[in-house]
């Protein structure tokens, strides 16, 4: 695919669509302002050009090329803009294919580099033939061979094929469901639901808040209950269909992604640009030992699930998830190690933090309305039991000379790390003038994590612990 070719017609669609969200306030302007029927027909037409107008020109004005050293893009209609983006800066390939898009073979692209920044992707190519992302993943995995006219040698588009398949993963529909039943999404749901409760009229609102006086108390908390379960099945249902049919697959040095009903959202990273793997635990999943797994990569292909982190195991026993996550990533041990290296011998003191953060805006709720004072005594309870979860699971130490593991609990969420050094942005030790006499100190992991930084904190350690290993860090750094 040598020559600049434009998508397919059906990409209009999808630029209207993207217009459409990015521009829909100006709808709402125009319904609800007061024009005269000379003005509404203007702004009419002008907003059609908007919505269908200025999408087809962007459609006809883009232009790709697919050739066996980089991804070529020529777009712009006022300003033309030309993207030459070799395979060798590419982090991430993301392929996403609506449902009305698979009768056609089509699906939309988007290319994410390193350098890039922003949370739209460096490239975005809607409605080209699934043989492109075939054709790009074997470019990336093979050097193009040179012939003596100094071309490269271009495989066929319609026989290109993916390397073979080292190792695979498939969800069961029982692992989905439990994955669905423990997901907490449903809490935005519950505030969406909310939101929508204060946008009906006040009239229905007062007339509802009036039965409700009414009512047995059974009734009345029936009725919440009833609310909750809503949000919570439209949560579960959403879940199932995001991760429908959910695959993994290692193909030679990259991985491989699928999911979602309505939409297939494919995503491929290569092995090498993974810089951290994360196994998560929400409240339910720790009483159930369950265990969601992600990889953090230097790019926002993930950005539309958990803040770029990309899900490779939505759900799996926690006692069997080495051992299954390591065909896949082989750096990571086969069974979970101890990290009793680096643990928080006093409690007390994120105790007390968590009590201090709580008690300042509770202090004045109870200054300024009296009668909600009650409602500090079981906020600061639950605050303290934060506390004591965040010291409890804070623990980490050295898996082998080139691997690190740390672990943190915040918001009533476990997260374990692991990361190579090599993929250590800094590491910063940290001790106040009042941590001195009691030998503790801080220790910050900085890595990076979709187009910005994360930062993994671990507070009050032993100072020996974190000095051994800053040591061991330094050492590192210095013989790579």
């Amino acid at each position: 695919m040598t020559k600049p070719k434009h998508t397919h017609p059906l990409g209009v669609l999808q630029q209207i669509a993207q217009a459409l969200k990015d521009y829909w306030y100006l709808m709402v302007i125009l319904l609800t302002a007061r024009l005269g029927h000379l003005g509404f027909a203007i702004s009419l037409v002008l907003l059609i050009l908007v919505f269908c107008g200025w999408p087809i020109l962007r459609w006809a004005t883009l232009t790709y090329q697919i050739t066996p050293t980089a991804i070529i893009i020529h777009s712009g209609i006022l300003v033309r803009h030309h993207e030459h983006i070799p395979y060798s800066r590419v982090q991430t390939v993301q392929r996403k294919q609506w449902f009305y898009l698979r009768p056609f073979q089509l699906e939309e692209l988007l290319i994410e580099t390193a350098s890039h920044e922003g949370h739209a992707p460096e490239a975005r190519l809607a409605a080209v033939p699934t043989t492109a992302a075939h054709l790009i993943a074997r470019y990336r995995q093979t050097k193009p061979t040179a012939t003596t006219g100094s071309a490269a040698v271009i495989p066929d588009q319609t026989t290109v094929a993916t390397g073979t398949v080292q190792a695979y993963y498939r969800i069961n529909p029982q692992d989905l469901v439990k994955f669905g039943l423990t997901s907490m999404i449903f809490v935005p749901f519950l505030l969406v639901l909310l939101g929508l409760y204060n946008k009906l009229p006040k009239s229905m609102t007062t007339a509802l808040v009036t039965d409700a006086t009414h009512l047995a108390r059974v009734l009345l908390v029936s009725a919440i209950v009833a609310f909750i379960m809503i949000a919570w099945l439209g949560a579960f249902i959403w879940t199932l269909q995001r991760y429908y049919h959910f695959e993994l697959t290692r193909q030679a040095d990259q991985l491989e992604t699928a999911r979602g009903f309505f939409q297939r959202n494919t995503v491929s990273a290569p092995l090498d640009r993974i810089q951290a793997v994360r196994f998560k635990q929400n409240l339910l999943r720790q009483w159930l030992h369950l265990q969601t797994v992600q990889v953090l990569i230097a790019s926002k292909a993930a950005g539309d699930e958990d803040d770029n982190d990309l899900v490779i195991m939505p759900v799996i026993q926690a006692d069997q998830a080495m051992a299954t996550l390591h065909p896949f990533i082989t750096w990571l041990p086969t069974t979970l190690p101890s990290l009793t290296a680096l643990t928080v011998p006093r409690r007390r003191y994120q105790i007390r933090n968590a009590l201090l953060i709580a008690a300042i805006p509770l202090g004045l709720l109870s200054y300024w309305l009296p009668t909600w004072a009650w409602i500090s005594l079981p906020i600061l309870l639950l605050a303290a039991l934060q506390g004591n979860f965040a010291a409890t699971n804070t623990a980490g130490g050295l898996i082998t000379s080139d691997l690190l593991a740390v672990q943190a609990g915040h918001w009533w969420t476990r997260d374990c790390y692991f990361i190579p050094v090599t993929k250590i942005q800094s590491l910063h030790l940290r001790q106040s003038i009042w941590m001195k006499r009691t030998r503790l100190a801080h220790l910050t992991i900085n890595v990076r994590h979709g187009n910005h930084n994360q930062e993994i904190q671990l507070r009050y350690l032993k100072l020996s612990a974190v000095e051994h290993l800053y040591k061991w860090y330094l050492q590192s750094t210095l013989q790579s």
